[in-house]
């Protein structure tokens, strides 16, 4: 409830809050799988990447790769990238369905906005604002536990860090890890956030980024094999 309570920040940090929380609105859902295949386009079309075969030709090198030793992720990488902003539709559409189950079986509320009197001081005057609280708020369920904006942030961020083979990017001239950009300030923002304009309790945040670690441990590999066995004799006529 302290996070409910703080009254404003400033209109900067707020602005960065509000990019967070609205990020897995559905209004802006197509956003992340044309980046995620942006992404992963532009790294199968370099074959210098250290995450690809060595040589100048991925589709030869991955050919010679011993299936023993890769991880599913690894061919994965290595394979299959021109698939991977289905993929990652996919996994949101799983992640979804999961999280509507949860928030069926808990049935839990969502927090209470204030009332005009407790937004105010002793002198009528506005102290608890929220700039972009109704545009966050709009086409959420009904039901709190977990969190899906929460979840589906931490599925993006285990699905680029294992699906797409980009370890870095340049932003303003710095080199920047992109793992670090995504679990240690993109997954805790959103999580703020949505605690921030009263959309969730923390314990909603924690329970959705939960949920989707334990999918990516234990049904997304299964359902990459799946796909790959699907995929690879119609893969083995196709130039990558």
């Amino acid at each position: 409830e302290y996070v409910h309570q703080i009254p404003f920040v400033s209109h900067p940090i707020e602005f960065f809050l509000f990019l967070c929380g609205y990020a897995f609105n559905p209004a802006v859902f197509l956003f992340w799988p044309i980046l995620i295949h942006g992404l992963s386009y532009n790294e199968r079309l370099t074959p210098s990447s250290p995450s690809l075969a060595s040589s100048g030709n991925p589709s030869l090198e991955t050919a010679t790769t011993t299936e023993t030793t890769a991880t599913p992720f690894q061919k994965w990488q290595e394979d299959f990238l021109m698939f991977n902003g289905g993929l990652y539709v996919l996994s949101v559409l799983v992640t979804l369905a999961f999280t509507e189950i949860g928030k069926a079986s808990f049935a839990t509320t969502r927090p209470r906005p204030p009332t005009a009197e407790e937004g105010c001081d002793n002198n009528n005057k506005l102290v608890w604002t929220r700039r972009y609280g109704k545009l966050v708020a709009s086409l959420k369920s009904k039901h709190s536990f977990p969190s899906g904006d929460c979840a589906q942030a931490m599925n993006l961020c285990m699905f680029v860090w294992r699906y797409v083979p980009v370890d870095r990017i340049t932003l303003m001239g710095n080199d920047l890890s992109l793992d670090w950009i995504l679990f240690g300030i993109f997954l805790p923002g959103v999580a703020f956030a949505r605690v921030f304009y009263l959309c969730h309790w923390i314990e909603d945040c924690i329970g959705g980024i939960m949920l989707s670690w334990i999918l990516h441990s234990l049904l997304m590999p299964v359902i990459t094999q799946k796909i790959m066995i699907q995929l690879a004799p119609w893969l083995e006529g196709v130039k990558i």
